[in-house]
Formats: structure tokens, sequence, C-alpha cells
């Protein structure tokens, strides 16, 4: 099974605010109406895209990709996820300690549909503090 890092402050975060209706997804307009889905997206992306941080959102979507991938992909499928994002000079490399992404390296011997839960939380929880903050601002 997947390891965890239970005392990581990343592995508190707010389900309230996690997984199929996240904030990220969220543009607020002018009338406080609320636009969700792959158009929030599209536009919160093209931000991230001109602050030169796609990847933290190419990452959590893999990730979820890749948690609904049948058990017999999940191995080779995990590579490739680690490959892109996450280890050293990665072509899409996301910004995570040490910890955590020695943690994931460990969890791709025995890969299951949670071994990027922490690594995915920590780029979530960056995204939500930094780059969704700022996109909320430039709108």
């Amino acid at each position: 099974f997947c390891k965890t890092l239970s005392s990581s402050p990343c592995a508190k975060v707010h389900h309230s605010l996690y997984g199929n209706c996240l904030l990220l997804y969220t543009v607020v307009v002018c009338s406080h109406a609320l636009l969700l889905g792959l158009l929030g997206r599209a536009v919160f992306s093209s931000f991230l895209r001109s602050e030169f941080s796609e990847e933290n959102l190419m990452f959590w979507e893999a990730c979820e990709e890749y948690k609904k991938s049948p058990a017999s992909q999940l191995q080779s499928r995990a590579v490739k996820i680690y490959q892109q994002y996450i280890e050293a000079d990665a072509p899409n490399e996301v910004n995570l300690d040490a910890a955590t992404r020695d943690l994931t390296k460990q969890n791709l011997d025995h890969a299951c549909p949670t071994c990027f839960d922490e690594a995915q939380k920590m780029i979530y929880l960056l995204m939500e503090k930094d780059s969704y903050r700022r996109f909320l601002h430039s709108i």
C-alpha cells in the first residue's frame, strides 16, 4: 500500500474544497455568479501559463486521471507522471519538498490509486494559496 505523510501540513487539506467541486475550477464574475467547469479551468490554465506555472494544474489533472486508471495500467502511468512532473529536472517539474518527493518515489514500487495523493495535495495547496488568489485578483 502507498504511504502518506500523516504529520505533513499538506495532509490537512480542507476536504470541503477538495475533489470534484474545486474552487480552482471556479471563475467569479461581476454579478457574483459562478461559472464552473471547463471554461473556468481553461481561463485558470491560461492565467497559470502567463505565470509560467501551468505545470501545477497539469500535474493535478494527471493525478485525477491516474486515479481512474485500470489496475493493469497504474504502474506504467505512475512512472510517466513521476518522470513528467516529479523527478529532478522533469520536463514539467512541480515544486515539492524533499520528503513528499521521496515518499512519492517510494510509492512507485507499489503503484496504487493513492500513490500521488500527498504530492497532489501539496500542489493543490500551493495553487489555492498562491496562484488562485492572484488569479481572482486578475479578473
